[in-house]
């Protein structure tokens, strides 16, 4: 078992490094050349879909560690953004909404309620301030999250193939944001808490104003298919 643990954290750290060195390959080449934008976010999503997997079997060997509890819901949170990531880019191309699609948004709204209902226990039990919060605030997006996609998933049909190139753009930024943020808690300790856990998001807030400009467009059908060469 002591084996299996070892094992699981160096493909876990393997994998967060693949995270790191492809996504900011895919970012760069968005807008430049679509080939290598596929190899590079192909790579990104398997990497990032071992990361969350190691990230449960943390959990499962730890269920009681709050740090891990944590991971469990921010893995949870990560591989669906992915999952949503890349059915936006089928969609877009004209692939149906099937049930898959509600299925996993469900989980990520329940996940989320699991995350706000942590907060309140470890606020409650007085542990440290930075867990509270952090729970409370991914629980709240993930819900928020939850709802807004099934919604858009009920009128797929009335959407623009833009909107759900925005939706690739935007989850998988956030991906990325979220393998940055496990980077610097880990590996950045000498930081305060606070710059651990947000200061990427705050670094790469830039990064999402700048494709938003880049890729803004009408939200309703105007813009064919054909059009997005970019992905």
């Amino acid at each position: 078992m002591e084996l299996l643990g070892k094992l699981s954290l160096w493909i876990h750290i393997l994998a967060g490094l693949l995270t790191l060195l492809a996504g900011p390959v895919a970012i760069f080449y968005n807008f430049k050349n679509v080939k290598r934008h596929k190899q590079a976010g192909k790579l990104f999503f398997y990497a990032m879909v071992v990361v969350c997997f190691t990230s449960w079997v943390g959990y499962f060997k730890r269920p009681d560690v709050v740090f891990f509890q944590f991971l469990l819901g921010i893995a949870t949170i990560v591989l669906a953004s992915v999952i949503q990531g890349i059915r936006a880019i089928q969609l877009m191309k004209g692939k149906s909404v099937i049930r898959f699609d509600f299925v996993y948004n469900v989980c990520l709204g329940l996940f989320g309620a699991w995350m706000l209902q942590k907060a309140y226990v470890h606020f409650s039990a007085g542990t440290f301030i930075a867990f509270p919060i952090l729970f409370f605030v991914f629980g709240i997006s993930a819900v928020k999250n939850s709802i807004a996609q099934i919604r858009m998933l009920l009128h797929a049909d009335q959407l623009a193939p833009m909107v759900w190139y925005k939706l690739h753009v935007a989850t998988m930024l956030g991906a990325f944001t979220a393998s940055t943020t496990a980077f610097t808690v880990n590996a950045a300790h000498f930081l305060p808490w606070y710059i651990q856990w947000f200061g990427p998001t705050l670094a790469l807030l830039p990064l999402q104003f700048y494709f938003a400009k880049k890729i803004s467009g009408p939200g309703r059908k105007a813009k064919p298919a054909e059009e997005l060469q970019t992905t």
